[in-house]
């Protein structure tokens, strides 16, 4: 009897509501290491910001970047500290992101214990744990996972000068912290004016001086932070053309005018669950009857909490209007908490409200919004998201080199095929592919001028396929038709062709 006893409480402190949470993060923390540890290669859009870190010195970092790329200069300053002091590893360009990515988890917690109930903190922990999108973007070259980070410190500083009573030193604390993370997320400024706003709604109602004077304080600090760094940097990347053209059907219509512009509304809604939250088709409906019943519920019950994590969606729309900032997929990740957190809070609402008349089915609707992000982790914790191995065929090129070899690069996998170039001693020189996505006949007039090389390895990755046709597959029709096949090779995302483009020999008639 004395063991069973002792079984029970060593079960009972194992699962116990305390533990619980730490648990999940640990098993979040896991999946984003495992990701890391895969050391998938560079995808096109990672490889590109790469190649500004790696080619620019500190002080050329602060000027409008190559490759139509953007970031935060403060982010790009860290990740080139980074590479100076671990190198020019994927891993080294990855391990800020998956710092923040682990760090997102803590302070995840942190927010989720002051926002929603006891309920819903286990449901909000394992969606945000398990969610697949936060899981690989702590492991990209990209500011996306700081995004994260930066969201949820502004907002658990926010709550704590709230559950301070808005004592000076922590409110101008807020406006100090909120000011230089401003420099490193971009989405950090919808976070920061949505707090102030929830901030000053409350303190309006007292109308304590020193309340207001704190406030302003930090709303000046922030704001000469902002200016600052838009005469720096923002303002050149608000006139960069090509990334307002790239993103231009992310931008709201402002304003709506014409049915597509409402169905706009409704399409990028739903998307949002897809991406940047994770769900998919199967249990999408249920999240976003949980999010709409979590944000009905908050606002009558903790209105406080719900404007907290709502605002800074429409801040970013607005800006998404204004053609500041695009309302789309991985640009939106700093989202994700606050959305979990309202969707954990609905559907825990649900169940409780159903559960009396039948438990089983209050407990099914939780299962059904986990099993797919659930599954989908455990599924990449196996076998882990490599889009577009480039390094790989790279390799296999590099141990079938032949001098004499001509390299031609698919004008998509220029950026890739520049950060490996130097790894596996190419030549210096080598063909780039021209773009023509509307007139694919010129892909094969470019590809006439490999004509009389008997050997010519041609490099694919990051592939078009959105324009009605698969590129690859096209180059390759085409190039049946001006050489022969000799060897190829194929990764996830990515393949080397090789061919021979020297006319052949006639074939002499048989005698009759």
């Amino acid at each position: 009897m004395g063991i069973m006893e002792i079984d029970d409480r060593a079960r009972n402190s194992l699962f116990s509501s305390r533990t619980i949470p730490w648990l999940i993060i640990g098993i979040g923390a896991v999946l984003r290491i495992a990701q890391f540890i895969y050391n998938r290669s560079l995808t096109e859009g990672e490889a590109a910001l790469a190649l500004n870190i790696v080619q620019r010195s500190y002080s050329q970092l602060l000027k409008p970047l190559d490759y139509a790329q953007a970031a935060p200069v403060g982010f790009l300053l860290l990740q080139k500290f980074m590479s100076t002091l671990l190198g020019l590893s994927e891993l080294a360009l990855r391990f800020l992101p998956l710092i923040a990515g682990i760090g997102a988890l803590f302070l995840f917690y942190q927010v989720a214990k002051k926002t929603i109930s006891k309920q819903s903190l286990t449901i909000a922990l394992v969606l945000f744990a398990v969610g697949d999108h936060l899981i690989y973007f702590a492991s990209e070259v990209k500011q996306y996972s700081s995004d994260v980070f930066i969201a949820l410190l502004i907002i658990s500083l926010a709550i704590l000068v709230f559950d301070k009573k808005f004592e000076i030193k922590y409110t101008i604390l807020f406006g100090f912290v909120s000011g230089l993370c401003l420099w490193f997320s971009h989405p950090a400024l919808f976070v920061f004016c949505a707090s102030l706003i929830v901030m000053y709604f409350y303190a309006l109602r007292k109308l304590q001086w020193s309340t207001l004077c704190g406030l302003l304080i930090a709303t000046m600090l922030g704001l000469a932070s902002f200016l600052t760094n838009y005469l720096v940097t923002l303002s050149s990347l608000s006139r960069h053309e090509q990334l307002l053209t790239a993103w231009q059907s992310s931008f709201m219509p402002l304003p709506p005018t014409s049915l597509p512009d409402i169905k706009w509304f409704a399409y990028v809604f739903l998307r949002t669950f897809k991406f940047p939250i994770g769900l998919s088709i199967y249990e999408l409906l249920l999240g976003v009857l949980a999010f709409l019943w979590g944000c009905a519920m908050m606002f009558r019950y903790k209105k406080r909490n719900i404007l907290l994590l709502i605002l800074p969606i429409f801040l970013a729309l607005i800006a998404s209007g204004l053609h500041r900032y695009p309302f789309e997929g991985r640009l939106l990740l700093f989202l994700t908490p606050f959305m979990i957190l309202v969707i954990a809070q609905g559907i825990s609402d649900i169940r409780n409200k159903i559960r009396h008349q039948s438990n089983f089915l209050g407990i099914a609707l939780v299962v059904i919004l986990f099993i797919h992000p659930v599954l989908l982790a455990g599924y990449h914790l196996i076998r882990p998201r490599a889009p577009e191995e480039l390094r790989t065929v790279l390799k296999y090129v590099d141990e079938n080199w032949h001098d004499g070899d001509i390299i031609y690069v698919y004008y998509a996998s220029l950026n890739a095929f520049r950060y490996y170039h130097d790894r596996y001693g190419f030549p210096v020189e080598y063909i780039e592919g021209i773009e023509s996505r509307t007139e694919w006949t010129n892909y094969y007039q470019d590809l006439q001028r490999l004509k009389g090389n008997k050997r010519v390895w041609l490099v694919f990755s990051h592939i078009a396929t959105h324009c009605g046709v698969d590129e690859e597959k096209l180059f390759v029709s085409f190039l049946d038709l001006l050489g022969t096949q000799i060897d190829a090779v194929g990764a996830s995302g990515a393949s080397a062709y090789l061919y021979n483009m020297t006319p052949s020999p006639p074939q002499k008639k048989r005698a009759h």
